[in-house]
């Protein structure tokens, strides 16, 4: 791989990496929450968050492609059925929170409705996730078992 010249030396370079993945991660973040608050606020409009949802979605799978291409599954969380369940479960119940909160700004005093919708959004999202992170964990396991298997690089 090609490098550039860079005036930074090692520990300077660090730094800026770490400045980086801050602010990457602010980024993300943060365009997650703006794009909740609106469908909580305006409901869910395609139109008015087209930008947001395309930037959230290129930062996301870049990031996931980009893991599962090197072996990388997360520095604290392993990869395993019981991580990918409380993770979706975490997921499934946060839509259930916004859907619930979304039907009930539209149609205030639809407790039971709005019950029913969120739970079953919750559900769907729960499966869907669970679904998509144990074929990402299967995918990331084949790599790493690729890429342990190549031989190293003599210099």
């Amino acid at each position: 791989m090609k490098t550039r010249k860079t005036n930074l030396d090692e520990r300077q370079e660090r730094t800026l990496l770490e400045i980086e993945s801050r602010g990457f991660w602010l980024a993300f973040w943060g365009l997650l929450a703006g794009m909740v608050v609106e469908t909580v606020i305006y409901g869910f409009d395609f139109g008015h968050m087209a930008v947001e949802w395309a930037v959230f979605m290129v930062m996301a799978l870049y990031v996931a492609a980009s893991c599962a291409r090197n072996g990388i599954w997360d520095r604290r969380l392993k990869m395993n059925a019981a991580t990918n369940l409380v993770m979706s479960l975490i997921g499934g119940a946060a839509m259930a929170a916004l859907n619930f909160a979304v039907i009930l700004a539209r149609a205030p005093g639809n407790l039971s409705l709005a019950g029913i919708a969120a739970l079953i959004a919750g559900l769907m999202t729960a499966g869907l996730i669970f679904l998509a992170l144990s074929f990402a964990a299967a995918l990331t396991r084949k790599r790493q078992q690729e890429l342990e298997a190549e031989p190293e690089e003599e210099e």
